[in-house]
């Protein structure tokens, strides 16, 4: 059990055994369905809380404040049967705080309850802690002033921010601030473009968090506020990750303003991308073409981050985020519900260079592009979608992570085994301010970097496009063999091919091992057994062993996840089973060795038809496989499915049995996730 769950049951247990006469010191355990969750008992409390409370006439409350834990769907908030509002849609733990309007409150016997409403997906929270205040909202939580200066370490300037506050119990705590220009605010959560704000809070005691995404150190601050302290506190950050030579891009970002969904409004957005850090952010509003460059300069931050124009072409049949789009270009066709069709339209319409497709494992109107019903994973062939028509696929999206973390990479190595060429993406989709947030997944693209208000977009997007990028959840991993390749080159020349990897992370992510892929076959484990130091958890250099074929390497670091609300791992969007273990990762890009010393790259798939084309004698060719890998063998599988050999006949199994390991293991991986195919 993580800790994070083991110190709340814990806490849950203590307060079940008080209560005040007004509000509520329980926290409850609800449920509607099956358990969401391993994590959660076995039985909850009660389906819905319902609490009794009594007022006096003269005396009645102006706003009460509770604790919410791990809300997904919605939940109202009543008293005596009058809506006061809703739990916050957001797993973190965290304190809200209401306004109750006159009338909602009676002499006598009151009751407020919080019951799940709408969507009856399964759903468990921990609730309770009800306080009523005499104060209106807005009096209440800002009884006492904090002054905050968070300043580079290096440089000592004040430095653009996210500014964490915890309460005692360790929630997220609303603050009586509001989002301004330089600002942006939720419970426990204020970023600040300028590195400096006046945080106003209840009395009581805090710990107030600084930090400026993964590339950053974070520094803590214990206080104690009272309406008497005002003397500011002072809060220093350091760079701990060296990423020189890439720049940090978001392809996923939203609005509120425009997408009209999430809660960031367009002058939260621009302060939430310097307070992460992110230099490269694509605006990708749904079937729109938004340019955030006006509304950043009006606010004066132009010299942290370039923005491009972009778009979530969100379709029928999958969402597929097109970027750079220049000012008034027409919108693509958004309700094709061809693949061809879609991306004909997206090509002549706008000329975007960059085609990614979105979370392909996730069900959007009734379609999910990768399910096994459309998609061959482990050969790359999408059938059922007419084929992949994009240069780009997410690996990470952090605000829509996936249970099995490495399906999304499992379905990227088929179809670069297919030969198509596709580069990986992390990003955030991020519709909001604090709960899945901008810039935790991105992806880090190798081009100059020195000025982040002036990047080359030209030179990002071809850079992009060529697979020269890196995805980061946490960890920033990189490789380079020989000295001179790195992601997205293709290695040549006669010497030995050795490969020096390096993995970094801020000391508040801890890396426990490496892997590394040729093929998309794990052939490589590396534990790291200081995984939780600041910069360089790992580095070294493997020596790859002799091929006569082309192959491709990518190197995963994977990592704990992140219980600190100052940057929490969230949970799937939409899960598989009611286990998950989070974790952190950071991976390369491809780079593809020239092991054949032709001068150019052979695909599985080259090697594959180049095989059964060469009209081998079926015996023969399985003979010959024996000189090729587990990834040309499962490309060989599906070529002869589609030729009509039946690789489950009698005679076709006993032919195998013969064969080389590699090459059964790779007609029987075949078989098993291919469509329509048995055992």
């Amino acid at each position: 059990m993580p800790m994070r769950w083991l110190l709340l049951t814990l806490f849950v247990a203590a307060s079940l055994s008080s209560r005040s006469c007004l509000g509520m010191d329980d926290l409850i355990h609800l449920r509607n369905g099956e358990r969401e969750w391993d994590s959660f008992p076995i039985q909850a409390d009660a389906p819905s809380l319902s609490h009794s409370f009594s007022a006096s006439e003269g005396k009645f409350p102006k706003s009460l404040s509770l604790e919410q834990i791990d809300v997904k769907q919605q939940w109202a908030i009543e008293i005596n049967g009058k809506l006061l509002g809703r739990l916050v849609r957001d797993e973190n733990h965290q304190i809200i705080v209401l306004d109750i309007p006159p009338g909602f409150i009676q002499s006598g016997n009151n009751t407020l309850t919080i019951v799940q409403t709408g969507n009856k997906s399964p759903d468990d929270i921990y609730v309770g802690a009800i306080r009523f205040h005499p104060l209106s909202r807005a009096d209440y939580l800002s009884q006492c002033t904090v002054p905050i200066c968070v300043t580079n370490k290096e440089t000592r300037q004040l430095t653009p921010c996210r500014i964490t506050v915890l309460n005692s119990d360790g929630a997220l705590m609303s603050a009586g601030n509001i989002s301004n220009e330089t600002t942006a605010v939720r419970a426990g959560v204020i970023y600040t473009s300028t590195g400096q704000v006046n945080v106003k809070l209840p009395p009581g005691r805090y710990d107030v968090i600084a930090g400026r995404g993964v590339e950053w150190g974070i520094d803590s601050v214990r206080i104690t506020a009272t309406p008497e302290s005002t003397a500011p506190n002072h809060l220093k950050i350091r760079r701990e990750v060296n990423t020189r030579g890439f720049v940090s891009c978001d392809t996923h970002v939203h609005t509120l303003t425009h997408s009209r969904h999430g809660d960031a409004t367009l002058d939260e957005r621009m302060v939430t991308i310097v307070g992460e850090g992110i230099e490269l952010p694509i605006a990708t509003d749904h079937n729109l073409h938004i340019d955030y460059e006006p509304r950043m300069k009006e606010l004066n931050l132009q010299c942290y981050f370039t923005p491009v124009i972009g778009n979530e072409v969100t379709t029928p049949t999958g969402h597929f985020n097109i970027f750079p789009v220049a000012k008034g270009t027409p919108l693509p066709d958004h309700t094709s519900k061809s693949w061809a069709n879609t991306i004909n339209s997206i090509k002549t319409q706008t000329g975007a260079e960059v085609i990614i497709l979105n979370h392909a494992r996730d069900v959007h109107g009734g379609v999910t592009p990768f399910s096994p019903e459309r998609h061959i994973s482990l050969t790359g062939n999408s059938f059922g979608n007419g084929g992949f028509p994009a240069n780009a696929m997410e690996l990470i999206n952090s605000g829509a992570i996936q249970t099995d973390v490495m399906q999304l990479y499992r379905d990227w190595f088929g179809l670069l085994n297919r030969g198509i060429d596709v580069t990986g993406i992390g990003c955030s989709d991020s519709h909001d301010v604090a709960r899945h947030f901008i810039g935790q997944g991105r992806t880090y693209i190798r081009i100059n970097d020195e000025d982040p208000g002036a990047i080359n977009v030209n030179d990002a997007v071809t850079a992009l496009a060529k697979g020269k990028a890196n995805v980061s959840y946490g960890l920033f991993t990189t490789m380079d063999v020989n000295d001179n390749f790195q992601s997205g080159d293709l290695v040549t020349g006669t010497d030995a091919f050795y490969a020096k990897i390096t993995v970094q992370g801020p000391s508040w992510v801890t890396a426990r091992q490496l892997e590394l892929y040729r093929n998309g076959r794990l052939i490589k484990t590396i534990r790291i057994p200081r995984g939780e130091r600041a910069g360089i958890k790992w580095t070294g250099k493997i020596r790859l062993e002799q091929r006569n074929k082309d192959a491709y390497l990518v190197a995963i670091a994977r990592g704990e996840g992140v219980d600190s609300l100052h940057w929490p791992t969230a949970k799937p969007y939409q899960p598989q089973g009611i286990r998950f273990r989070p974790c952190t990762i950071g991976s390369t890009g491809v780079i593809k060795l020239d092991w054949d010393r032709d001068g150019k790259f052979s695909s599985a798939r080259d090697y594959a038809e180049t095989l059964v084309n060469s009209r081998l004698p079926i015996t023969k060719l399985i003979r010959t496989l024996s000189d090729y890998d587990v990834s040309v063998a499962s490309q060989t599988a599906e070529l002869l499915h589609e030729k009509g050999i039946d690789l489950s006949s009698e005679d076709f199994v006993t032919m195998l049995k013969t064969a080389a390991s590699h090459t059964r293991i790779g007609f029987t991986l075949y078989r098993r996730s291919s469509f329509g195919i048995g055992e």
